[in-house]
């Protein structure tokens, strides 16, 4: 009798750890996280009478690895319209997390030749834990030097329902 007690009480201790755990999730969150990407598909077009002009369409990869401990995979695709390594660019991607859970954001910015490069990200859509997800954030290229890879740091300020 005093083991199905013993028993009854770890169940019962174990559901309600998992129910918080849920839980905890829901509601306003910032994640941040380092992220590196590698290029996997590249298509840049050089514009036909307009020095220095290309437009960039990219597919990238990469890993995120958040503060909290948690890694996610990340997909994109970038699109970019430069002159001499300067102007407008956007993309969407998606983060998936080693439980499935994903967020999508779109991102957009400017680049201006020289210097480091800042996005800002709205988030439009997730799965899992970040179903019905809300938000924006933004990301910033840090110095490294890796060959052929990017390194941002990044930031996500959600809502979960």
């Amino acid at each position: 009798m005093r083991r199905l007690k013993r028993r009854a009480i770890l169940g019962i201790t174990a559901l309600l750890t998992c129910v918080v755990g849920q839980v905890a999730i829901a509601g306003e969150q910032v994640l941040e996280f380092k992220l590196v990407t590698m290029p996997i598909e590249v298509k840049t077009l050089e514009v036909p009478n307009v020095e220095g002009q290309v437009v960039v369409l990219n597919k990238m990869r990469g890993a995120a690895f958040f503060k909290d401990g948690r890694v996610a995979s990340k997909e994109y695709i970038l699109s970019a319209d430069f002159n001499k390594g300067s102007g407008p660019f956007f993309g969407y991607s998606t983060y998936q997390f080693e439980d499935g859970a994903t967020i999508t954001s779109r991102f957009s910015g400017t680049s201006r030749a020289g210097e480091l490069l800042h996005g800002d990200y709205t988030v439009i859509s997730g799965t899992g834990i970040y179903a019905g997800v809300k938000g924006s954030g933004s990301f910033d290229a840090t110095p490294h030097k890796l060959n052929g890879a990017y390194v941002f740091n990044g930031k996500f300020a959600i809502t979960t329902p």
